[in-house]
C-alpha cells in the first residue's frame, strides 16, 4: 500500500480487492478459502466507499502518471475498478446461494446489493459528462444495475422474510458491523473536488441523514428506495407494462412498500413520462 495514502501500519492483505473472475473448465471459483463470507463482503463495500471511490476526485495520485508527471486518477479508471470488484462482490453472494426463497438471504447481503446499487446510479448521474462513458460504458452500467436490482427483489420478496434480519455473522465484531463495514462516517482523503470544481462534503455533518450504518428495525435495508428506483429504472420495458405489473403485485404483498414516498414519487414520474406531461416531470425533478 503506498504510505502517502493508507494508513502506514496497513498490509497489501488490507488493500487488495479480489478482482472478478468467471468460472472455467480449469477453474473454479467455489473453493471455500476463496470465497468471501457476507460480513467480509461488506466490509469491502465499506472499504471501496471510503477509500477507493473518491480517489480520481481527490487530487493527484502518486501510483498515476509517469515519474516527475504525478496525475489524478481518470474517472473511468476508477469506475472500471468499482465495477469489477463489486461484480466479484456479487458473485461471492451466489456461490454462497445468496438467492432469496430456496436459498439464503439476510440484511447483509440486501445491504452489499443496495449499496451497489446505489453507487451505479450515482455514476450514470455524475460521469454523465464524459463522451467515453457515455459511448462505451452506460449502456454496461445499467445492465449490472438491472442484474443487482433483480438480486434485491428476489430477496425483498424471500418467503421467509429474512431480508430484514441479522446474517449469521452480524455481531461477529461489534466495532465493525455496527457501522455495517465502514470504520469511519466519511471518506478518507482529501475533500473531493467534483468535475464543475465545486468542493463536496467529506465530514460527518451529515451522519444523521444516512441509511447504512443507522439502527433500525430493518437492519440498514431501504427497500422502499429501491422498489421505487427500479420503477424508473424499468420505465420505458414493454412500453410501461412492467411497471403496471409490477407496481399492482407490490400493492399486493406489500401495502406498506407500495405506499412508500419513494415508491410513489417513482410512480408520479411514471405518470407524468406516460402522458408526456413534462411539465409536471420537470416539476417533479425540481422538488
Amino acid at each position: 500500500p503506498h504510505e502517502d495514502i493508507f494508513p502506514k501500519e496497513w498490509t497489501l492483505r488490507q488493500t487488495a480487492v479480489k478482482r472478478f473472475r468467471r468460472s472455467a473448465a480449469d477453474y473454479t471459483l467455489n473453493i471455500p478459502e476463496l470465497v468471501r463470507p457476507p460480513h467480509v463482503l461488506e466490509i469491502v463495500c465499506g472499504y471501496l466507499e471510503e477509500w477507493v471511490m473518491e480517489r480520481d476526485r481527490q487530487g493527484v495520485d502518486p501510483r498515476f502518471g509517469q515519474p516527475g508527471e504525478i496525475i489524478s486518477p481518470p474517472p473511468l479508471d476508477v469506475y472500471q475498478f468499482i465495477w469489477d470488484r463489486t461484480r466479484m462482490i456479487r458473485k461471492d453472494f451466489i456461490l454462497q446461494n445468496y438467492t432469496g426463497t430456496g436459498g439464503k438471504c439476510s440484511a447483509t447481503a440486501v445491504r452489499c446489493h443496495e449499496r451497489i446499487a446505489r453507487w451505479h446510479c450515482l455514476c450514470e448521474h455524475q460521469l454523465s459528462h464524459l463522451k467515453d462513458f457515455r459511448t462505451m460504458q452506460s449502456q454496461q452500467n445499467i445492465q449490472e444495475l438491472g442484474q443487482t436490482m433483480k438480486t434485491l427483489n428476489l430477496y425483498y420478496d424471500d418467503a421467509d422474510g429474512r431480508a430484514t434480519k441479522p446474517g449469521d455473522f452480524e455481531n461477529l465484531e461489534s466495532s465493525v458491523s455496527n457501522l455495517h463495514g465502514c470504520t469511519h462516517d466519511f471518506v478518507k482523503g482529501k475533500n473531493p473536488i467534483d468535475y464543475n470544481g465545486k468542493p463536496l462534503v467529506n465530514d460527518s455533518s451529515s451522519v444523521d441523514k444516512r441509511i447504512i450504518g443507522r439502527a433500525s428495525i430493518t437492519n440498514g435495508t431501504a427497500e422502499p428506495e429501491m422498489r421505487g428506483l427500479y420503477i424508473l429504472l424499468t420505465i420505458n420495458n414493454d412500453g410501461g407494462m412492467e411497471v403496471l405489473k409490477y407496481s399492482a403485485r407490490l400493492s399486493g404483498q406489500s401495502p406498506e412498500i407500495f405506499n412508500s414516498k419513494p415508491v410513489q414519487l417513482a410512480l408520479q414520474v411514471y405518470k407524468a413520462r406516460r402522458e408526456s406531461n413534462y411539465a409536471r416531470f420537470f416539476s417533479i425533478l425540481r422538488s
